[in-house]
Formats: C-alpha cells, sequence, structure tokens
C-alpha cells in the first residue's frame, strides 16, 4: 500500500499549482492503484487530460514510483469532475485499427485495415 502521509504531500503540491482550479480528492487504494476525485472548473476546458497528467507526474515524483493514467470516470458527464485511476502498472498502448473502403473502379472496392 502507498504511504497516505506522501499522497497527502502530492495532493498539497498539486494544489499549489492549480488550486482552486482544480481540487483532488484521494478515494482509497488498491494493488498497484490509487483513485482520486478531480473537480473544478477545468471540468469545462479542453485540457483537463493535461490536469490528470500532471497530477500523474507530481504524485510519482512524491511518491517515488511511476504513475500512469489507467482509466477516468466521468462524473455527470464530466460536468461534476472525474474520477482517475492511477496505476504503477503501464497500461499497453492499444492498437489503432482505421477501416476504410477503397473504390478501384466503377463498382468495385476493397475493404483495407490499417494498425498503428
Amino acid at each position: 500500500m502507498f504511504d497516505k502521509e506522501l499522497i497527502k504531500k502530492a495532493i498539497k503540491e498539486f494544489h499549489s499549482k492549480f488550486y482552486p482550479e482544480v481540487v483532488v480528492e484521494y478515494i482509497g487504494q488498491g494493488e498497484n492503484k490509487i483513485a482520486f476525485k478531480l473537480t473544478g472548473h477545468y471540468c469545462l476546458t479542453c485540457g483537463m487530460q493535461d490536469y490528470f497528467e500532471d497530477f500523474a507526474e507530481i504524485l510519482s515524483d512524491v511518491l517515488g514510483i511511476r504513475f500512469y493514467i489507467e482509466d477516468k470516470y466521468p462524473l455527470n458527464h464530466g460536468y461534476a469532475g472525474w474520477i482517475v485511476i492511477y496505476s504503477t502498472d503501464k497500461k499497453q498502448e492499444e492498437k489503432v485499427r482505421i477501416k476504410f473502403l477503397l473504390f478501384t473502379e466503377k463498382d468495385n472496392f476493397e475493404e483495407v485495415l490499417i494498425e498503428t
């Protein structure tokens, strides 16, 4: 389990830079994971993902372990805030699949699938 005093220190450091625009609340922790509730005016901005990542950096620095964003859950479609799960396990990046139709001749086409 992660040290709750260090978690409080990470929240305090984050608030020193971003409060009152973003407020972070500790929710709980499990194996290699910590959950936080993030609320504030940022919920209506296009840069909210940056705040999630900024908190991951601060949390990593304070606890001395690299944290990654594992998952995000919107509260009231994101208007009331977000629950963000941070994990020490880097989630495997999912392949991006792009599927489209390529028209080769009149009335002929083929499906093309690209994975990156």
